[in-house]
């Protein structure tokens, strides 16, 4: 989650944004009925409960990505009040571009603009508690658009209300909406950066890749096609993410190395054309506290066995000692 607060002069209200990066999906999935919820700031940490909490506010689907087919058709987005106060909604549209972990980067100005295709209605309304209001995204395309993505996000802001406090919290859901313009597309990524620690004790090991858009559109790595790490052990696949046009996007893993090596695991990007980009990070894995233990224990029973041999040899000499002491005729 991301929060972006803009602030004036002093006792003037304040405007929290909050918002989530959803991955993307790709045909008919981008219609499929997802949802998100924001709460307000004062109950997102606490137990559910059977009673609702005064502020909440879910749009479904949470993203849209709308092919080439589909930019005549309409797109119909649901805003639903699970709260227990009306809400007064705004729908706005802001430009943004892809933040290196995923997150939604508003700016004024953005590549790819779609804010100027996309018409909202309705863009002001009112929604009471427990109901859901149906909200239209209109896309019109203008005449030579360069083909690829091009993207809006949607921002679903609902404003403070009338109180006597000196900040005021306005809350929002952005929404981003992905355009696939007609023409050559393609969707190459490549393999700017492969990192992690060069030593380890054991596992599990963070292994981090940063993956560049190069196409022009976006790049999804998951389902059947997650990234991969190739390394002996256990390596987890990176969890489901997509790389924004013209974005470069950092993920993470694990990897559960053996017990003892000088491992070399590796990552590799396969584009359409059957380009391959890998890069490989060496990790040199020892497990110093078992070897501890060991060095430990094979101390203890090196000190053992001398004390053993120690009294033993003791003992034969004082045996010796014994044999070896003159007989007096007393004795006898």
């Amino acid at each position: 989650m991301i929060k972006m607060l803009k602030c004036g002069a002093a006792l003037a209200s304040c405007v929290v944004l909050s918002f989530w990066s959803i991955p993307l999906a790709s045909g008919s999935e981008a219609q499929a009925s997802g949802s998100f919820a924001l709460s307000d700031p004062s109950t997102t940490s606490t137990p559910a409960s059977s009673t609702p909490p005064e502020f909440s506010l879910t749009i479904s689907p949470t993203r849209l990505v709308v092919g080439q087919a589909d930019i005549g058709v309409a797109q119909k987005i649901q805003v639903i009040n699970n709260g227990r106060s009306s809400a007064s909604v705004t729908v706005q549209k802001r430009n943004f571009t892809g933040g290196s972990d995923g997150s939604l980067v508003f700016q004024d100005s953005a590549p790819y603009s779609a804010s100027e295709w996309v018409t909202i209605d309705p863009a002001t309304f009112d929604v009471a508690p427990g109901a859901t209001q149906i909200v239209t995204a209109s896309i019109t395309v203008p005449s030579a658009p360069e083909p690829g993505d091009h993207q809006v996000a949607l921002v679903f802001l609902v404003p403070a209300g009338q109180t006597s406090a000196n900040i005021k919290i306005n809350r929002g859901i952005g929404t981003p909406v992905y355009i696939t313009v007609a023409g050559v597309t393609n969707d190459s990524t490549s393999l700017s950066d492969l990192s992690a620690k060069g030593f380890a004790t054991g596992g599990p090991v963070k292994i981090t890749a940063k993956i560049h858009d190069t196409g022009t559109v976006h790049r999804d790595f998951r389902g059947a096609t997650p990234l991969k790490i190739s390394a002996s052990g256990t390596a987890a696949a990176f969890p489901d993410f997509t790389v924004m046009r013209g974005a470069t996007r950092e993920i993470s893993t694990t990897w559960d190395p053996p017990l003892m090596c000088i491992c070399h695991p590796s990552v590799s990007v396969v584009n359409a054309d059957g380009t391959r980009h890998s890069m490989t990070v060496r990790i040199i894995v020892l497990p110093l506290p078992g070897l501890g233990i060991i060095a430990g224990a094979a101390l203890m029973l090196a000190i053992g066995g001398w004390l053993a041999r120690r009294q033993f040899r003791a003992s034969v000499n004082k045996a010796a000692v014994r044999l070896n002491r003159p007989v007096s005729v007393g004795d006898a």
